[in-house]
């Protein structure tokens, strides 16, 4: 038999499972009708490690080794903060970490807010640059980089 607690779904079941097995979970937020760029979050950072939660946008992010890739980190003691760059997720791709507002993360990572409830969470957004180097926020990167990278909720 299943929980008792009918107000949980599947979504949330799955979530409590993976975080209490693995320290974490995913979740990965595609708009329909592509007119927002595609991101994925992880959920459990928080409670795990007491590290912001990370997110990833754009459809040319090698996302599927970032959630391991910052888990370990984690683990081994190391910790993000904005501002800070890393060349090890995944490995020998650079990212840059960014703060997501409050106001942005109630909007967009609707699941890590159910999640955490009434506690507070922060998660920073790990932003990668294009085939130059160039980040978005960088004089000469190209206007699609940002655009690909935006959180729109």
């Amino acid at each position: 038999k299943g929980p008792k607690n009918s107000g949980i779904g599947p979504v949330q079941r799955k979530i409590a499972a993976d975080v209490a097995a693995e320290g974490w979970s995913w979740i990965w937020v595609a708009d329909p009708d592509g007119s927002a760029p595609p991101f994925a979050y992880i959920i459990g950072f928080g409670v795990t490690f007491d590290h912001p939660e990370a997110v990833v946008a754009g459809s040319r992010t090698p996302f599927g080794d970032v959630p391991a890739s910052v888990s370990s980190a984690l683990s081994g003691g190391r910790r993000y903060g904005a501002g800070d760059s890393s060349g090890e997720i995944p490995e020998g791709h650079p990212v840059r970490f960014r703060e997501i507002s409050r106001d942005l993360l109630g909007r967009t990572l609707v699941q890590a807010v159910v999640f955490y409830g009434d506690r507070d969470f922060a998660a920073l957004q790990l932003v990668w640059p294009d085939r130059d180097g160039n980040f978005s926020s960088e004089e000469g990167a190209p206007a699609w980089l940002g655009e690909r990278q935006a959180l729109v909720a």
